[in-house]
């Protein structure tokens, strides 16, 4: 029954959802490598915006059960509207999860099609994340073909930091990377090395040979959820964001963003949003390094889950990052959270900070909304983890 009801509900997106979507992005599908392939395979890509499962699979013949994060099944509605119309299947981030690997062995049994992004996150400045391990573990696994779909035109037509879409150009080009036999005689590094080759992209160094136009009023809106450094003071969260414009409110440093993703005006100090970041990534080493303290937010909102998984706020306060720690202080109440025992952190909608600590769901919300970088935290804790890792060998 749950498979019928599926099979209807992914008609009736392909006929309204899948339409608009490729009218509003300028969607160009290049299926034909795959047109004759038949389920049950694995798909993959490279992970640019939220939509990808939507528009990836448009293209294809059957339907897709996308293995999606477990932070999206916590509202009910969400829940039932991707298990029961959707066929999603749930996955907590960076955790070994046996449940999602037997539903996905079903779905693969009834002759479905079902996708997973190997990144397991999506990119911030346009260039692919090196893919999970674990991923080649279960396609070897799953013992069945695998194909990829790159996306290209994906981060420029919806970049992470932005909440608004802007339309130019977005290519979906579909291959078979492995077959059924390339999956059982191949290891599973062959499989990751070759996966994860595959999915390498570069966004801007593709757009530097194209210079496709993608249509914005606002193209720099929301950037400070990204960049969180300036460059000339180097002060940490005074970049604000307003039409084109980006700029620092402690040093006055100008910038302004193009509708080709690049900064354009006389004395900027990077190309592009990704070469700011790149730089950001090395001076936060750097940070790291010389402090015991490093930066705080002091509107942030700490919920808790009971055990329905339902969320509650616990308090409003001040987060503080130190160099092995995590601060919370409010009126109410003050928690320690050690970096070392944070694991499944992510970013969700821009403003919220997830992870689990000693087996327990903890969510940071930072304000004003998409003005507060909810990307710094992560990042930070992401490095500090693998610098912990290495002190350990």
């Amino acid at each position: 029954m749950r498979d019928a009801v599926i099979k209807v509900f992914t008609f009736i997106l392909r006929g309204t959802l899948s339409v608009w979507l490729r009218l509003a992005y300028n969607i160009k599908g290049y299926n034909e490598k795959v047109k004759n392939l038949k389920a049950p395979y694995i798909l993959v890509g490279n992970h640019c915006l939220n939509w990808d499962p939507f528009m990836s699979g448009s293209y294809l013949k059957y339907a897709t059960r996308f293995i999606s994060s477990d932070s999206l099944f916590r509202d009910k509605f969400v829940a039932f509207l991707l298990t029961y119309l959707v066929g999603a299947i749930p996955k907590k981030k960076a955790v070994s999860d046996m449940k999602t690997i037997k539903l996905t062995l079903k779905e693969l049994k009834k002759g479905h099609v079902v996708g997973v992004y190997p990144e397991a996150n999506r990119t911030w400045n346009g260039r692919s994340i090196d893919i999970l391990y674990s991923t080649a573990k279960f396609v070897k696994l799953m013992k069945v073909p695998v194909v990829n779909c790159m996306m290209k035109g994906g981060y420029l037509s919806r970049p992470r930091w932005s909440v608004r879409g802007r339309r130019g150009v977005l290519e979906l080009h579909y291959e078979i990377l492995f077959t059924a036999e390339d999956v059982r005689k191949k290891s599973v590094d062959e499989l990751y090395t070759e996966m994860n080759n595959a999915i390498q992209y570069n966004e801007y160094d593709w757009q530097r040979e194209r210079m496709q136009l993608f249509k914005s009023k606002t193209p720099a809106e929301f950037l400070e959820n990204y960049l969180y450094i300036c460059p000339q003071c180097k002060e940490i969260g005074r970049l604000e964001s307003r039409g084109d414009l980006f700029r620092c409110n402690n040093c006055g440093l100008e910038h302004r963003l193009d509708n080709y993703g690049f900064f354009c005006n006389e004395g900027r100090s990077f190309e592009n949003p990704q070469e700011w970041g790149d730089w950001q990534e090395q001076y936060f080493k750097k940070i790291a390094a010389e402090n015991d303290f490093i930066f705080s937010d002091s509107h942030a909102v700490l919920y808790k889950e009971d055990e329905k998984h339902k969320l509650h706020i616990v308090a409003e306060g001040t987060l503080s990052l130190y160099k092995d720690r995590l601060e919370f202080v409010s009126p109410k109440t003050s928690r320690t959270f050690m970096i070392g025992d944070i694991f499944g952190n992510t970013i969700q909608l821009n403003c919220l900070f997830d992870f689990y600590y000693n087996g327990n769901f903890a969510r940071f919300r930072f304000f004003p909304k998409n003005r507060a970088s909810a990307f710094k935290w992560n990042h930070a804790v992401d490095y500090i983890k693998k610098l912990e890792e290495k002190q350990d060998e």
